[in-house]
């Protein structure tokens, strides 16, 4: 997406708040002593912008 002419990518990373029933599903295709250990819910967003213009970001940061 582009906010102010800078474009930014956004990735989604991590198992978000349905941890629990995903590591079900491959604890059940797992013998017990190879099943993974838990994990915990939750993910991130990591959003990086591409090509910022110098010059704009020390404008901005007068």
């Amino acid at each position: 997406y582009m906010v102010d002419g800078v474009q930014y990518i956004a990735v989604q990373a991590g198992w978000g708040v349905d941890a629990e029933r995903m590591m079900g599903g491959i604890d059940g295709l797992l013998p017990e002593d190879r099943r993974p250990p838990k994990m915990t819910q939750g993910g991130v967003i990591w959003v990086f912008a591409l090509g910022k213009d110098q010059s704009k970001q020390q404008a901005a940061a007068q």
